[in-house]
Order: C-alpha cells, then sequence, then structure tokens
C-alpha cells in the first residue's frame, strides 16, 4: 500500500500531539512532584492512531525532548518506551482498550515490564535518583534496609504500576470519545 501525502500529514500531526501530551504531562508531574512520571500516554495512545514504528518514534522522541524540557535523565529510559509502544500496539490491536478493565491490566503489565527494564538505568547510571517522587520512594526503601537494587526495582515497579495504569485508563477514555475514522483499523 502506497503512502500518501495526507497519510504522512496524518501521522506526523497525530504524532505531533502524542508526543505533546508525553511531554506536557510529564513537565506538570515533575513541577508538581508527583511520584508518577505521566510520559507515555501519548506513546499508549499513539499505538492507535499511528503505524507501528512511527508509535516507537513518538516514544524516543518524547524522550529526547523530555531532556531538553523537564529531566536531563530522561533520555536515557528511550528504550523504555519503544518496550511501552510495543506493548501499546499488541494491545491496542487485541482490543485490549476497548473496555476498561482490560485497559487497565494492560496498563499494569506495561508498568511491571517498564520498571523492570527501568531499573538497571536507574541503578547503574543514577545511584537510584530521578525524578523527586520516585527518589523519595527509593530513599524510603534503602531506609528500611533494602540493597539499592532491591530499592530501585520495588520502587519502580510501585511507581510504573501506578503510573502505566493511570496513562492506559487516560487512553482508554481517549479513545471511546475519538471517532472511529481517526484510529488504525485493526486486524482479527
Amino acid at each position: 500500500m502506497r503512502t500518501t501525502p495526507m497519510d504522512i500529514t496524518r501521522i506526523s500531526v497525530f504524532a505531533a500531539v502524542c508526543i505533546a501530551l508525553n511531554v506536557g504531562l510529564n513537565k506538570i508531574a515533575a513541577v508538581l512532584d508527583l511520584p508518577v512520571f505521566m510520559d507515555t500516554v501519548g506513546t499508549i495512545l499513539s499505538a492507535a492512531l499511528i503505524p507501528p514504528l512511527f508509535s516507537m518514534l513518538v516514544g524516543v522522541v518524547s524522550n529526547l525532548l523530555g531532556g531538553i524540557v523537564t529531566n536531563p535523565a530522561i533520555p536515557f529510559y528511550a528504550g523504555t518506551q519503544v518496550f511501552i509502544a510495543a506493548m501499546a500496539i499488541v494491545a491496542y490491536r487485541k482490543g485490549w482498550f476497548d473496555r476498561l478493565w482490560p485497559a487497565l491490566l494492560t496498563g499494569l503489565a506495561i508498568g511491571v515490564v517498564s520498571a523492570v527494564v527501568s531499573a538497571p538505568i536507574t541503578v547503574l547510571l543514577f545511584g537510584g535518583i530521578t525524578q523527586p517522587g520516585a527518589t523519595a520512594i527509593n530513599a524510603v526503601l534503602l531506609a528500611a534496609g533494602h540493597s539499592l537494587w532491591s530499592a530501585v526495582l520495588s520502587g519502580s515497579l510501585i511507581v510504573s504500576s501506578v503510573d502505566k495504569i493511570i496513562a492506559a485508563g487516560m487512553v482508554w477514555l481517549l479513545l471511546q470519545r475519538l471517532p472511529d475514522n481517526i484510529k488504525l483499523s485493526r486486524p482479527y
């Protein structure tokens, strides 16, 4: 199938909106010192709006821009965004965003995978220190006697699970309100 100039425009506009969602919501969460990142709503939403490769690119570009706008550590987690996009693409294609509970469970699964993928970066590159809210949880776990690896992985599982469940719920809500003609058709 040939890509038309209209297709390229559509993909570009939706990708830009999704990147803006990621960067904007992450900036709000950082300014409010929330213990969540809110940097993946656009990546998860893009799975329903643009082709897979572009969805992954939304996550990577969001993290690169987030490094400028919010926190210089964010670009190091660009690989995590690729995993999130891949999981969201599979979930959307399987219809898991059609109902709220499967969408929330998808968010939980994305949260667990993103925590496991991100924890080594947080430990090895940043010594357990990331955004203030997440760092506070890591500090509490360290004070309770956990090792750095255990504290970061546990803290990441808590933060990422809550964060991605909220993000998936927001995406489900957005998809309920978007017209079907702008969503990608799903292979059944």
